[in-house]
């Protein structure tokens, strides 16, 4: 019986072991969409803006950002950077070939005018393809990095690949059109930030023009140029531009303002009459794009260090069941000019339902988003407001009541409580029995015994009297 008792006991405590396993989930990320939608009109299919002024880069306002475009010459942007990455002499020189001009012929592209056997240097080759968009000087710096241009192609998508390009494919150095010579917006804004970041690039791209055979050739982007009255933007830097019948015309470029940065990417914008004149309106889509934010946005103070964000529960807190979160630092931000204060929303991320103590103040607790809107424009971390010390009885008394208030240790101590009442009913009922059979053994030994004597003394026997208890 006690051996039956010990196995189901046991087999208890292990199915409780199994049925206490903790399962966790894990949530996916989701992409963050642009902050603002822009008021003004802009024709352009697909466009970015984002802010230079915040290290993480946020979108600002955007249409399309994830849309296949055709880059056309935006694609010397890539050309540069692999140059770039891998010539350590831009002063080295190189020489044109006749298979390098060859590939052009008859295509319509914007060249320089290099000529076969012509010595000409990286530097000026580099300047040459980001000022004037020339497409020879591609094909040319090509050749001198990976020998072929097929080869240097590989080189341009294993770059896009490495910083995050995963919608991008190039076929070419110079942006000729092919079907299969495709990006993004979203890409062509990594692939921008990225350069920039290299100081060389920053000097190519926004050179604003560059002599070559006596000649004065003007950066393709227009808004440079205060002579194209129609275009100039006295604000922007650089970068490139593009266009083919099936890309549409497209730039990248930035604008700087009273201390606010910002980056545009602009594609498949269309020409469209304005003023009376067909207009290339990807100019005038990115001087759009940066006059909204100039004029509609500002930075401005949306949490200050210490405000009261949340509260929590707090286990074994010593004179404290619970503690206030604050916030860790202020935190400005790119808001509307119109901001509403009270429309701003904090709401912590992925806060624990309770804290145990002890916790030290501006102990980080969590993070927390700040909402305007409905979008998240900023986040902050969250800390304790004080220190709340451990109580040990505390800790001791909660420790009992979480073992006994668990569910499967409920279940536990009621079977092996009916496990104990069992086994008194079972004993109990054993040793009535056991008591009756003795009874019974004693009563048949007495008549046993009688039987005997009065075998042996005939019917004058007598039995013995019984003892008074």
């Amino acid at each position: 019986m006690k051996k039956t008792l010990s196995v189901f006991i046991a087999l208890i405590i292990a199915c409780a072991g199994i049925f206490s396993v903790n399962i966790s989930a894990f949530a996916k990320k989701t992409e963050n969409e642009p902050l603002y939608k822009v008021s003004s009109k802009v024709y352009a299919d697909a466009y970015m803006l984002i802010n230079l002024d915040d290290d993480s880069f946020p979108v600002i306002a955007a249409k399309n950002m994830n849309k296949k475009k055709y880059p056309a010459s935006l694609t010397k942007i890539a050309t540069a950077m692999v140059v770039l990455n891998n010539v350590k002499d831009l002063k080295a020189k190189t020489t044109v070939s006749e298979s390098a001009l060859l590939v052009l012929a008859n295509t319509g592209a914007q060249v320089a005018g290099l000529e076969v056997g012509e010595k000409i240097s990286i530097e000026k080759l580099l300047t040459l393809t980001m000022v004037h968009s020339a497409c020879d000087a591609c094909e040319v710096l090509a050749e001198y990095v990976a020998g072929t241009v097929s080869d240097f192609v590989k080189m341009m998508n294993d770059w896009a690949k490495s910083i995050g390009c995963e919608h991008t494919n190039f076929v070419n150095c110079d942006g000729l059109h092919s079907d299969d010579h495709y990006t993004t917006p979203a890409d062509m804004a990594k692939m921008t930030l990225e350069a920039m970041k290299n100081e060389d690039f920053m000097t190519f791209a926004t050179t604003t023009e560059v002599k070559y055979k006596g000649l004065t050739l003007i950066h393709t982007n227009f808004m440079l140029h205060k002579p194209h009255l129609s275009y100039y933007y006295e604000y922007a830097e650089g970068i490139k531009t593009g266009s083919t019948d099936e890309a549409g015309y497209c730039v990248i470029t930035k604008a700087a303002k009273d201390g606010y940065n910002y980056l545009a990417i602009v594609m498949d914008s269309p020409i469209r009459k304005i003023g009376g004149y067909d207009t290339k309106c990807s100019f005038i889509d990115a001087a759009t794009l940066f006059d909204w934010a100039f004029d509609s946005l500002k930075y401005s103070k949306v949490i200050r260090m210490n405000d009261l964000v949340s509260e929590l529960p707090v286990k074994n807190g010593r004179d404290a069941d619970t503690i206030q979160l604050v916030a860790q630092d202020d935190v400005t931000t790119l808001v509307p000019v119109s901001l509403d204060p009270s429309a701003v929303m904090i709401k912590p991320v992925n806060a624990p339902e309770t804290l145990d103590a002890p916790i030290s103040q501006g102990e980080k607790i969590c993070k927390a988003d700040i909402i305007y809107g409905g979008k998240v424009i900023a986040k902050v971390n969250l800390v304790a407001a004080k220190s709340v010390e451990l109580s040990t009885f505390l800790t001791i008394t909660n420790a009992i009541k979480s073992f006994f208030g668990q569910k499967i240790i409920l279940v536990i101590l009621l079977l092996m409580i009916l496990c104990v009442v069992l086994y008194i009913v079972v004993f109990a009922n054993r040793m009535r029995k056991d008591k009756k059979r003795i009874a019974e053994k004693k009563r048949r030994q007495r008549e046993l015994e009688e039987q005997i004597n009065r075998e042996y003394y005939g019917d004058d026997y007598l039995p013995p009297p019984t003892r008074r208890k």
